[in-house]
């Protein structure tokens, strides 16, 4: 629920592609002259992932939005979810959720409290810049915008949100 907050609020409702996505984007890079957010979902991450390389093409982003279709034809919600869990990067030579709880927790993914499945939630957007490990402030900061992200989608309560910020992530 972090990272689908996040990452693709809608990741549930669309078909792998979300045209509202995509046109925020294209909005806020008109107002900004400049690129500054990303319209890709979830499934277009992991089609990104699987099969193409990162280099900023709009021909690539077609590509990844025809896979992201087909994946979202062949594969559940739930399948994708933990393919892309299980193969995105979160820094620190730690790739999947589980690598990465171990790495930074010391512990498995299932083990997680909702302050540290947050934190890990948010180091996909910039894992280097946003290592725990390297730069506490900035993870935490990232966080704190998961937290309120799964308060909005309502996947946490005001109350819950403010107990994870409360809690001692080490």
């Amino acid at each position: 629920e972090a990272m689908v907050a996040v990452e693709d609020r809608r990741f549930r409702s669309h078909p792998g592609v979300d045209p509202l996505g995509v046109a925020r984007a294209v909005t806020v890079r008109i107002e900004k002259g400049r690129w500054v957010q990303g319209g890709s979902t979830i499934t277009q991450q992991l089609a990104r992932n699987i099969f193409l390389t990162n280099d900023r093409s709009f021909a690539r982003k077609v590509r990844e939005g025809i896979l992201a279709l087909a994946l979202e034809w062949r594969f559940s919600k739930d399948q994708i979810l933990e393919l892309y869990l299980n193969r995105v990067y979160f820094g620190g030579g730690a790739y999947g959720i589980d690598a990465a709880a171990r790495r930074y927790f010391g512990k498995t993914a299932n083990d997680l409290t909702l302050a540290e499945a947050a934190l890990l939630a948010g180091l996909p957007k910039a894992p280097s810049e946003l290592a725990p490990t390297t730069n506490f402030e900035g993870a935490t900061a990232r966080q704190h915008l998961v937290l309120d992200s799964m308060v909005a989608a309502g996947f946490i309560t005001a109350e819950q949100r403010d107990e994870a910020r409360g809690q001692r992530v080490r």
